[in-house]
């Protein structure tokens, strides 16, 4: 009884593990669009932060001046960081073990 249930369960297992990588795919690339997006969006904030301190100085210049300027150049230091693939990403789990010794003949 339990021979028969082994292959559907490797079946499911294998099944499961495609819908994941899939998954894990499209979140990889929406992660990258939206570094890409926040990057392009500090750019142009930096610019037109720093463009207006360059055409209309205040009398007197306080932090709050630079509130822009360096929020954009936050943004696109953050887009520029890339971390190593390792750093992020898990280990494998316990699931390719278990598939494994579901597919291992029993002796």
């Amino acid at each position: 009884m339990a021979r028969s249930r082994q292959p559907k369960l490797v079946r499911r297992l294998e099944e499961a593990s495609k819908v994941v990588r899939a998954t894990t795919g499209l979140l990889r690339q929406m992660s990258g669009l939206l570094r890409q997006l926040v990057m392009m969006v500090g750019w142009l904030v930096l610019l037109a932060g720093s463009v207006r301190l360059l055409i209309d100085p205040p009398s007197t210049l306080s932090p709050e001046h630079f509130v822009a300027p360096g929020a954009g150049a936050a943004a696109v230091i953050q887009g520029l960081i890339k971390l190593p693939a390792r750093w992020w990403r898990p280990e494998p789990s316990g699931l390719t073990d278990l598939v494994d010794a579901a597919r291992a003949p029993e002796t």
